[in-house]
C-alpha cells in the first residue's frame, strides 16, 4: 500500500527507518495553517501518529515488518508550530507481543520543540494490501 490519501496530502518524507525508531519530515503548507500561521494541532497530530507508527512497525507502509495500528494517542502542545517545515523523530520505549509504546517529539524548522506525545500502537491482522511476506503477529 503506498503512502498515499492523507498521508500523501500532509506530504510526508521518511528520513530514517530503523525498527523502533523513525524520523519524518512534512512541509507546512498555508491551507494547514490557522490565522496566525501557526500549523493546526490536528496536522501536527497527524505527523506525530505517521512518525510513531512507522517506528513501531519497523518501516512504512511499504517496508514495515509489522502491522500496527494507532491504539491510544496523547499530545501535549508545548508552543505554536510556526515555520515551513516539521520533523518528528520517534522512539519505540517498550514493545511487547502485541503493542508498543511510542514517544515522538515534533520540532519546527527554527528548532523548537512544539509538540511531545506519546502513543501505544497495536499489532493487527496481516491484511492482502500488506507487503508480501509480512509475517502475522505471534501469540
Amino acid at each position: 500500500m503506498p503512502d498515499d490519501g492523507y498521508r500523501k496530502w500532509l506530504g510526508v518524507e521518511y528520513t530514517e527507518m530503523e525498527d523502533g525508531h523513525a524520523v519524518v519530515h512534512m512541509n507546512v503548507r498555508p491551507e494547514m495553517q490557522n490565522l496566525r500561521d501557526v500549523c493546526q494541532g490536528g496536522v501536527v497530530a497527524s505527523l506525530m501518529d505517521v512518525a510513531m507508527a512507522t517506528a513501531a512497525a519497523g518501516g512504512n507502509y511499504d517496508t514495515r515488518l509489522r502491522p500496527m495500528v494507532t491504539q491510544e494517542l496523547k499530545i501535549n502542545y508545548l508552543a505554536g508550530a510556526y515555520g515551513k517545515r516539521m520533523e518528528a523523530v520517534a522512539d519505540v520505549i517498550k514493545a511487547g507481543a502485541r503493542t508498543a509504546v511510542v514517544r515522538c517529539d515534533i520540532m519546527t524548522d527554527k528548532g523548537d520543540i512544539c509538540a511531545t506525545g506519546l502513543g501505544t500502537f497495536m499489532t493487527r491482522r496481516v491484511h492482502k494490501s500488506d507487503p508480501d511476506g509480512m509475517a502475522p503477529p505471534k501469540g
